[in-house]
């Protein structure tokens, strides 16, 4: 085992107060109803009865089953902070009924069932199956956990033994792998329950094989007659990445795993595949697999990613493109991609305890995954701008508008995004703390009660807080035994000063990796910790070229936007100063009352005397605009107007 650190089980941390335990709470009393009533209301969970037949209305999706496995993982996350027969017998319900059309050998796909079975398995390219099998896998373990119940788990496992059985290097079986990497982690997972070596290396393998040649796609479409080195879609792909990177980069199987170097193609196939990845260089210490995957995540974070958090800049596949390509009005950051990319970081912090990871894991949950639903927790981004125009999308296709609107919606055609946020925001608890044999480690900050482990101490922990909006963390340690065991402390990458104290005196600490380590017998003590939280100006890297020339302003790990609501149509002519002077206060009305709100006198730019024509001799001039900024992941909550992150500065 590489990791050497591993994280507390969410039923070991409770969210008792502050934003994130009440996002929690809106997570559970009305966005995990929401869902299934969506579900249930769009014919997705009625599609598991497999009665479709051609000519009736509401045909089967092939992704439906991937977001019924979702949002059972959500429920079930639910169920351990907050019981409900209501929700339970609602799971139970659809249990039965999967268990009701699998196939004897197995199989489980209930559009396939329905709509194609004799083409199962044989267009792993497009068609998802094993994706939908990984987020089912998921839901099945996340079930079994939360209530005990196997039926569910031995569902997905007689369907993981005919995967087993068709997929491999051994002859005669299928030497293929899903277009959309997320099996590869459900496997990782399946194996933490059952122990049974065969979803370990199933796994394993998937990851082994993908990019490499002869390309399975090609062979696979190949052998069906279809070439799709001809289809308008493989087209598109190859003009993009033919040159640069090759063929199949959209679905990161251009390159063997161990030879890829940068992020690439739709990111949240590359957020899946990532993850995947480092959980089998841990399971079989390989050392080639994790230096690829921290090659990968540097290239990521320093190139390739937006300062709210988000990843993926292309609407046209939901990609990557190239290096600083971060664009504001047209970049895209899926929500999917950013929950994706939370799940990772909490993977990679287990190997050594690097700040960096968790930093980038607590900026974009501040900010774009807070932001993917609205504050009565039942309407959802798709997509996150750093900048939006309403104007822009009056005027987008019918085909693009569902996904690409920056107004939230009640619920998507392809409906990937709601499921995964309430599924992460359900999860929480598990991506605060790790533990090893030398003693525990802080990675969030929130209000919370922990019970854990440090070797065979039982330590708890309660940590009051007002955190993003307060840098005041106390820190209530309980720990009996008398055992000297290690204390760390992230001390979060946006704060310049800092202080800790135990029991109201200064210890000594070490700082490593960016946590502050306090080691000592440890009793029932009193850590405080006080970050400072000013206002601080944020720029880019001049190649980011449409940031060139402007800021973005953060507190803490909250990015700030100014908005219409606010501050008129005119933002685009709003400038800040560089020595600015902030006011701070609290609460924005039928939005959020203890949110902490900027203002600030800035300039605006007075275009008087315009007359007809685009284009002048400058005569535009400054005049003093009082500019108030809130937290990002708070716009678009009191109507859909203009919104900007990066502001110009005189």
């Amino acid at each position: 085992m590489m990791r050497q650190y591993t994280p507390v089980n969410m039923k070991h941390v409770r969210l008792t107060s502050g934003l994130l335990a009440e996002r929690q709470k809106l997570n559970t009393e009305i966005t995990v109803p929401h869902i299934y009533h969506e579900l249930d209301t769009t014919g997705r969970i009625d599609s598991l009865y497999c009665r479709w037949k051609p000519g009736d209305p509401n045909k089967p999706h092939p992704f439906w089953d991937s977001d019924i496995g979702k949002m059972i993982e959500a429920i079930s996350y639910s169920l351990i902070t907050n019981p409900s027969e209501d929700l339970e017998e609602k799971v139970d319900r659809i249990v039965d009924m999967l268990e009701q059309e699998q196939f004897p050998d197995g199989y489980l796909n209930t559009y396939f069932k329905t709509c194609e079975i004799k083409n199962r398995f044989t267009n792993l390219y497009y068609m998802h199956e094993l994706y939908c099998a990984g987020h089912l896998i998921e839901g099945a373990v996340a079930y079994f956990e939360a209530t005990g119940k196997r039926k569910f788990l031995d569902i997905m496992c007689r369907y993981v033994d005919l995967i087993d059985d068709t997929f491999g290097s051994e002859p005669g079986k299928k030497r293929g792998y899903c277009g959309h990497p997320e099996i590869e982690l459900a496997l990782v997972r399946l194996y933490g329950v059952t122990q049974n070596e065969k979803h370990l290396n199933l796994s394993k393998y998937f990851i082994d094989e993908r990019g490499t040649q002869p390309y399975f796609f090609e062979q696979e479409s190949l052998a069906y007659g279809v070439d799709t080195t001809k289809t308008a879609n493989q087209k598109r792909h190859l003009k993009y990445y033919l040159k640069s990177r090759g063929p199949y980069a959209e679905y990161q199987s251009h390159l063997p795993v161990r030879e890829q170097k940068e992020p690439v193609g739709h990111a949240v196939r590359a957020m899946y595949l990532y993850s995947g990845m480092s959980d089998i260089a841990d399971a079989y210490d390989d050392v080639a697999l994790y230096n690829a995957c921290k090659t990968i995540w540097d290239a990521m974070a320093n190139t390739q990613y937006a300062i709210i958090g988000g990843i993926g800049p292309s609407s046209d596949g939901e990609r990557f493109t190239f290096a600083y390509d971060i664009p504001n009005e047209y970049t895209y950051n899926e929500s999917c991609a950013s929950v994706a990319l939370a799940m990772w970081a909490n993977r990679m912090v287990q190997f050594d305890c690097d700040s960096r990871y968790p930093d980038i894991l607590e900026q974009t949950l501040y900010n774009v995954i807070l932001a993917s639903v609205d504050v009565l927790g039942n309407k959802f981004f798709y997509a996150n701008y750093l900048s939006a125009l309403p104007e822009r999308f009056e005027h987008a296709s019918a085909a693009v508008i569902d996904k690409m609107k920056a107004e939230r919606q009640e619920w998507f055609d392809v409906a990937c995004c709601p499921p995964n946020i309430s599924r992460l925001m359900g999860s929480l608890g598990s991506y605060m703390y790790s533990v090893n044999e030398t003693g525990l480690f802080m990675h969030l900050y929130a209000g919370c009660d922990a019970e854990l482990r440090v070797k065979d101490t039982p330590v708890k922990l309660t940590v009051t807080t007002d955190y993003p909006w307060e840098g005041s963390v106390r820190i209530e340690v309980g720990a009996s035994g008398g055992e000297v065991f290690t204390v760390g402390l992230r001390i979060p990458g946006w704060c310049r000063n800092w202080e800790v104290t135990v029991n109201g005196s200064d210890v000594p600490y070490e700082i490593r990796k960016g946590y502050c380590l306090i080691r000592r017998i440890w009793g029932n003590d009193t850590i405080e910790l006080e970050f400072s939280m000013p206002v601080m100006q944020i720029e880019a890297r001049p190649e980011v070229r449409e940031a060139c020339g402007r800021v973005a302003l953060q507190r803490g790990p909250v990015i700030y936007c100014i908005e219409e609501a606010d501050n008129g149509k005119d933002i685009n002519n709003l400038c800040i100063p560089g020595e600015c002077t902030f006011s701070e206060s609290r609460g924005i009305e039928l939005v959020d009352p203890r949110a902490v709100v900027l203002q600030f006198s800035g300039f605006k730019r007075n275009p008087g005397g315009w007359q007809d024509g685009l284009y002048r001799e400058v005569r535009s001039t400054l005049e003093p605009a009082a500019i108030k900024a809130i937290p990002y992941y708070l716009w678009g909550n009191r109507g859909f107007g203009r919104m900007l992150v990066w502001m110009l500065r005189t």
